[in-house]
């Protein structure tokens, strides 16, 4: 992901997340959206903070937290648990 496309998605979340908190209330569905929107912002976040370091490692970390959170976080919150815990990954 190029340095345009990252800001441009960390500009996209934070829009997508402006609308859900503009909602008086939220139902379970729309909490868990908010929380996954929340935990790719700051996925997103870390790979700009170790770009902007040079920390390849932290970098290829967050981008795999990333990618965890795109591929399952909606979908199954259930395996995005399961492989968070089996490889010691953190959000």
């Amino acid at each position: 992901m190029t340095d345009e496309g990252l800001k441009q998605e960390i500009k996209d979340i934070s829009e997508s997340l402006d609308k859900l908190s503009d909602s008086d209330s939220l139902n379970k569905q729309q909490r868990r959206q908010s929380y996954i929107l929340s935990l790719k912002k700051a996925a997103l976040l870390n790979i700009k903070e170790a770009r902007e370091k040079g920390d390849n490692i932290e970098e290829y970390r967050s981008i795999a937290q990333y990618g965890m959170l795109a591929s399952y976080g909606d979908k199954h919150p259930l395996l995005l648990f399961l492989a968070r815990s089996k490889f010691g990954i953190g959000l």
